[in-house]
């Protein structure tokens, strides 16, 4: 969870005052659109409309995050080109979206977040509560945001421009390999050697007008979402986001034990670029964690020298622009392997072997 930043937390609290925050009439979500779903008992790959408005929207009022040296995808160039043709007609309504937009600050991971508790299709409402969100103060601040989201659908004439561009979405959706996705879940289990207690649905969502290499994690009802920015994913699971399910859960039990130490790492990282979303000690030990253990269980699952060069190269990355546990984690992380604990039971053993911060 982020920290609440100052200026968000005065609009969170004049909402708090004012009783802006509606109660949410609670529903199953639906996937109306049949062309736009691929699935089986276990998978579901998605063209999700809901992501799509929210991320336009975002788009038109001055998201412009781009990975370094990486152009926009060019699905989300030709949405930005659409979009801005009717700004010219719509001057007004532009400057009032924006004011909204910057006013709140939120980074677009509380927007994706909150987009998934919508109704699949326009006019889009809440139908899932609170206590799903996974970041909970945003939904206060937008508490209006649906009324929001369906005017700029009818004013900039949404509906014609996702008809442009699903095709483009159908084309990732038809990537996914869900034998390939199910031998990856398979293994993250095998690898853990203790029972797996949930029993997700897994959702994989392209969102081809995100910035490159970015995803989130989501759980409501018994879907898990994976939202996935281009070349954050390939054709197959997502381990990352679904190993946040897990792994935030035994931090949390047991960071505790180990919270001097570990909050000197924090300290150390958490102001450097690639930190800058896990600003909690908690959080950015989890993130390194699960750093580690994705890079690791891609290696062993696809075992090659290419493979081992490139995992090395991408934990020693990380580490140094400011995830600083990862590498100590990855290392300790060979220790597990040999030995015959669960990782439920070596994690606390991991936390005490793992070396004093230095700078």
């Amino acid at each position: 969870m982020q920290n609440i930043p100052e200026k968000v937390l005065l609009i969170l609290i004049g909402a708090l005052l004012c009783g802006c925050h509606s109660p949410v009439k609670v529903k199953p979500a639906t996937f109306a659109y049949p062309d736009e779903v691929i699935r089986n008992d276990a998978f579901i790959a998605l063209a999700d409309r809901r992501i799509f408005a929210v991320m336009a929207f975002m788009n038109a009022c001055g998201f412009d995050d781009e990975a370094s040296g990486t152009a926009m995808h060019p699905v989300r160039l030709r949405v930005r080109e659409a979009i801005q043709m009717k700004a010219r007609d719509h001057a007004d309504m532009f400057a009032k979206w924006k004011r909204y937009y910057n006013r709140r600050s939120l980074p677009s991971y509380c927007y994706m977040d909150y987009a998934l508790s919508l109704s699949s299709d326009y006019p889009f409402h809440r139908i899932r509560p609170d206590h799903e969100l996974g970041y909970w103060w945003p939904s206060l601040l937008l508490g209006n945001f649906p009324k929001i989201l369906n005017e700029f659908w009818e004013i900039v004439e949404l509906e014609e421009i996702w008809a442009q561009v699903k095709p483009d979405y159908l084309t990732e959706i038809a990537n996914y390999d869900f034998n390939k996705m199910a031998r990856e879940l398979a293994f993250v289990w095998e690898y853990f050697r203790f029972e797996r207690k949930d029993h997700f649905i897994f959702v994989s969502v392209p969102n081809l007008l995100d910035s490159h290499n970015f995803a989130i994690g989501a759980h409501y009802e018994d879907y898990y979402y994976a939202v996935e920015s281009p070349g954050s994913h390939s054709d197959g699971f997502n381990t990352h986001e679904y190993l946040h399910s897990v792994i935030n859960a035994l931090m949390d039990k047991h960071y505790a034990s180990q919270r001097k130490k570990l909050n000197a790492y924090f300290i150390a990282g958490k102001d450097m670029p690639i930190a800058k979303d896990y600003g909690q000690p908690k959080a950015y030990a989890s993130e390194c964690l699960i750093r580690a253990l994705d890079r690791r269980m891609s290696l062993l699952m696809y075992d090659t020298p290419e493979a081992a060069k490139h995992i090395e190269s991408m934990i020693k990355r990380v580490t140094h622009e400011g995830l600083l546990l990862t590498e100590p984690f990855y290392r300790l992380l060979d220790e597990f392997e040999k030995s015959d604990l669960t990782f439920e039971e070596y994690l606390p053993e991991m936390l005490k072997a793992l070396p004093e911060y230095h700078d």
